[in-house]
């Protein structure tokens, strides 16, 4: 009834949601739906303090439907279709006992919201809700039937795109080739909105005698890219250059750093969409803002009649970023202490200070929306990236030692509160400020014979947890205790359990957080995960229930053992509802509950 998709940021969950209600609208596919009813959070923020009837919010975001009753509605198979749950700003109260089960009962949009995904409204509708991997835990496991992930461009698929973006074999040839060379921005193009911005970049640089070094990292990338976006701008209004081939001009740098203050605030109350005075509070005007379209766009809909008012949004959530990252290290480098404080709530002198707290900043965030602003923050850092923005970060320290400093504190930074998931992070932060040092470690590890007696750092492990959920080919098993690596390092590599067949996770001190991850990866589509073990781990009765909303008819799991997890009758009852949802018969082999106080 209720499908989850996850995908990280552009790798297009919006694009299957338009393809599949163009599909269908055209008559091609999915003709068992009588009505597709598609809802973005972006658009449901906008009502967000208002109180609807179920109907009267369908009909404010589609005319079409005015007239049509709750009965017709529910004689139908309907399928809604909330696009975006990172971008909400409700609530999504779940623990309240209130529900509406009439479709004409007026509520607030969060009560009407989670009544439509328990199922107290419409209970025959399907529901499809896509989501940022941070922001999945706002919808409760009890809620969800099947989680999807879409995974975005396979190697061939990255080289059928650039082939098809240029229509010239040896330019696209030539991309490519360069994007081979730089493994973090390789892997990074498969997803579909940063091939593209990958593609804007390239070509100008290949295409043109500017030449200058092509980007290797993700923060050099985009940098070029707020290079390349003023200079067609410049090419569209007819403005003379002012900076070198590979520099940002000097008139655009006061725009830029009003833009990136826009991108901050927001990014930090959580806003992906603004309206004339949050520009104003900015010192920016509309026309400022659609000069650069490039960067800044405006969303306009006149067939609603709560968007009489221009609504405006970076062309991606990633521009955002790092637009945002670009301010934040302008008022460092400006020394503005008082934008600093707010933000990092503690006062910092030097640049290796600044990028740790940031980091330990982002990592309090549950929903993940500062990870890649860190990474940003931490490219920024580069005497290379600074060059190229032309003065727009202001005077910086590109001190070895400042650098050296930095890197240290990444590889030293201990994940005791840091969710599995998101250390990963710590890796993605060291390919910006370019070390390859832990990159080149794994590689020689996984090329290894004697795996068991090399030693792993903590971020050793995040970085190997990363490269084998993104391998092509399906880990045999993951084995924690075959890796020589502290506890903490264990518990860094459960995400991999999402690309693996058997895992064995026993003694690791494993606990909730570990647990959702495990959870997450049994409900993945598709699940690879035929054996489990994990054993001899304080589960208790919340772990065993988060493992167990992973446990979904589909789920191909043939053997669960979990001894002597202080497991109760709870659990017990968690896992007998679980069981008897499956099919006839189950995949599930073997069940060990031995050694819990049953």
């Amino acid at each position: 009834r209720l499908v989850l998709m996850l995908g990280v940021a552009g790798i297009g969950k919006t694009f299957s949601v338009l393809k599949f209600a163009l599909d269908w609208a055209a008559g091609l596919e999915n003709q068992d739906l009588s009505l597709v009813i598609p809802l973005s959070f972006r658009e449901l923020n906008l009502v967000a303090d208002g109180r609807y009837s179920l109907l009267a919010l369908l009909r404010l975001f589609h005319p079409t439907l005015a007239g049509i009753g709750a009965e017709t509605l529910a004689a139908g198979k309907l399928l809604f279709v909330f696009d975006g749950l990172d971008e909400s700003r409700l609530s999504l109260d779940f623990s309240s006992t209130r529900v509406v089960s009439d479709a004409a009962e007026e509520a607030s949009v969060d009560l009407l919201l989670t009544s439509l995904i328990r199922g107290n409204l419409f209970p025959s509708a399907l529901v499809w809700i896509t989501s940022r991997p941070a922001a999945a835990s706002r919808i409760p496991p009890r809620c969800v039937d099947r989680v999807t992930e879409v995974r975005g461009f396979t190697d061939w698929q990255k080289a059928e795109y650039f082939a098809m973006r240029f229509g010239d074999e040896e330019l696209g040839g030539r991309i490519l080739s360069h994007m081979k060379t730089c493994r973090s921005l390789h892997i990074m193009c498969q997803v579909p909105v940063f091939c593209w911005i990958t593609a804007t970049v390239l070509k100008h640089m290949f295409s043109t005698d500017k030449g200058g070094e092509p980007p290797k990292t993700l923060t050099d990338m985009f940098s070029h890219f707020l290079l390349v976006q003023t200079r067609m701008k410049k090419q569209k209004y007819g403005e003379g250059e002012e900076a070198g081939p590979q520099e940002l001009a000097e008139s655009d740098r006061g725009h830029l750093v009003k833009l990136g203050r826009l991108a901050f605030e927001s990014l930090e109350k959580g806003n992906v969409a603004f309206y004339q005075e949050d520009l104003e509070q900015c010192g920016l005007d509309a026309q400022e803002v659609l000069v650069y379209s490039g960067v800044c766009t405006e969303v306009f809909k006149e067939e609603s009649v709560i968007f009489q008012k221009s609504v405006y949004c970076f062309v991606h959530l990633s521009v955002q970023e790092f637009l945002a990252a670009v301010y934040m290290f302008q008022c460092f480098t400006s020394r503005n202490t008082q934008v600093l404080h707010a933000f990092l709530q503690t006062d910092v002198s030097d640049l290796s200070a600044f990028l740790r707290e940031a980091t330990m900043k982002s990592f309090e965030s549950k929903n993940g929306h500062l990870d890649l602003f860190v990474r940003f923050l931490h490219g920024l850092a580069l005497e290379t990236n600074q060059r190229i923005l032309g003065g727009l970060l202001g005077p910086t320290d590109n001190s070895r030692e400042s650098v050296a400093d930095a890197i240290a504190n990444l590889k030293q930074m201990k994940s005791a509160d840091i969710p599995p998931d998101r250390s990963i992070n710590i890796f993605h932060c060291l390919m910006e400020i370019n070390d390859l040092s832990i990159h080149q470690d794994i590689q020689d590890f996984l090329g290894s014979r004697n795996q068991s007696e090399t030693t792993l750092t903590e971020v050793h492990c995040s970085a190997l947890a990363y490269m084998l959920q993104m391998s092509e080919s399906v880990l045999e098993e993951l084995n924690l205790e075959k890796y020589n690596a502290s506890m903490g390092g264990r518990q860094r590599l459960v995400p991999a359990v999402r690309n693996c067949r058997r895992a064995r996770l026993s003694n690791s001190r494993l606990c909730d957080v570990h647990c959702e991850v495990v959870a997450s990866a049994l409900r993945s589509s598709p699940s690879h995960l035929r054996e489990l073990e994990m054993s001899v781990n304080h589960l208790q009765d919340s772990g065993a229930q988060l493992l167990c909303a992973g446990l979904l008819p589909q789920s191909p799991l043939e053997t669960l053992r979990l001894r002597g997890c202080s497991l109760s009758g709870d659990s017990c009852t968690s896992l007998a509802s679980a069981l008897r949802a499956k099919p006839d018969p189950s995949h599930l082999r073997e069940l060990e509950l031995s050694y819990n106080k049953l």
